[in-house]
């Protein structure tokens, strides 16, 4: 009995001895299997929580994420002692086996932060601006070009008592339209109250022609008045300033005042060559110097004929300025009789 015992003893310890390799052999086993079937866990979109602290918020996040894989053990949810180690989202997520590495190509939804700095980047489209005064004008400008004067100052009055850029086109238009009917006072009130330099002189030269044009000695003395305003106030416009002076020295031969018209026209002649007046200007110098007045000139007169016709050839006069058949014939004339 006491030798049995022994026995039992002697095996017991034994076994123990020889077991602890064996259990050690399968740990070993496993986790070669293990090992050769990785697994990717991935959190649930919509439940994905941003945990690495060194994403800083406003991060964005790219939409191509590389994934280096490794065992199913190394991506559970808790490890052994209970701590949570569930991946950050993190762009580059860098795994303990560089051999298993998956290239994942996927757009992760965003959250937070993230979606905000998205819209921030947009960019606002601007919201057109609409002119209030542009509708008037454009209806006054339809009944202008029907002759409905009334109408059209109607539509031009309600434009520009409208804040808009349209605004100080009606101005002009009805400056024009007030002066036609004899509305000189409105009409200067209209062009004191153009605020762009350039429109000014537009719109005061609209009133002196519009006064102009009416044809009786009171608004013609008026028109006087406006386009000696305008070439005072004005003496360097490249295009009106040279026309106001052409259009006084024509009203003025209208009136038989040649010395006057005259001097209108050198000034044209001296200070702007390069206006679409200085040709005509020399048109109408030989025609002041045919005309019966005490300094009446025909060889001058002959002299200005020529100079426009030799200035005119080659070129194509726009209408109203266009004086070659007049001057021509008048050179016949002349030149029989000096």
């Amino acid at each position: 009995m006491n030798h049995l015992t022994k026995t039992f003893d002697w095996i017991a310890k034994r076994w123990f001895v020889l077991t602890i390799p064996f259990f050690l052999y399968l740990l070993c086993f496993f986790q070669t299997i293990t090992a050769e079937t990785p697994e990717i866990f991935l959190p649930f979109p919509e439940t994905w929580k941003e945990t690495n602290p060194s994403v800083t918020e406003g991060n964005t996040v790219p939409a191509t994420v590389s994934l280096q894989t490794k065992s199913k053990d190394s991506l559970t949810p808790s490890d052994q002692n209970g701590n949570n180690t569930q991946t950050p989202t993190n762009s580059s997520v860098v795994l303990s086996n560089p051999k298993d590495q998956v290239s994942i190509d996927t757009s992760l939804p965003t959250s937070g932060p993230i979606q905000n700095t998205k819209v921030s980047d947009k960019k606002k489209k601007k919201k057109e601006v609409i002119d209030p005064s542009k509708a008037s004008y454009q209806k006054g400008k339809a009944y202008l070009s029907r002759d409905q004067k009334k109408s059209a100052e109607q539509e031009f009055a309600d434009s520009y008592n409208k804040e808009g850029d349209s605004a100080k086109y009606s101005r002009t238009e009805n400056t024009n339209l007030f002066g036609l009917d004899g509305k000189d006072k409105e009409s200067s009130t209209l062009v004191e109250k153009q605020e762009d330099p350039d429109l000014k002189i537009k719109t005061q030269f609209e009133l002196a022609r519009s006064l102009d044009r009416i044809g009786n000695p009171e608004s013609e003395e008026k028109a006087y008045k406006e386009y000696l305003k305008l070439v005072t106030d004005f003496p360097k416009h490249p295009e009106l300033t040279p026309r106001a002076h052409y259009a006084m020295a024509i009203l003025l031969i209208r009136k038989k005042e040649f010395r006057s018209a005259a001097h209108q026209l050198v000034n044209v002649i001296k200070n702007f060559k390069e206006s679409e007046e200085f040709l005509p200007s020399h048109y109408y110098l030989g025609k002041i110097y045919e005309s019966s007045w005490e300094e009446r000139d025909l060889e001058r007169s002959l002299k200005y004929y020529q100079l426009y016709l030799n200035g005119i050839e080659g070129k194509n006069p726009k209408p109203g300025y266009d004086f070659r058949k007049e001057t021509r014939e008048r050179l016949r004339v002349l030149g029989s009789s000096i």
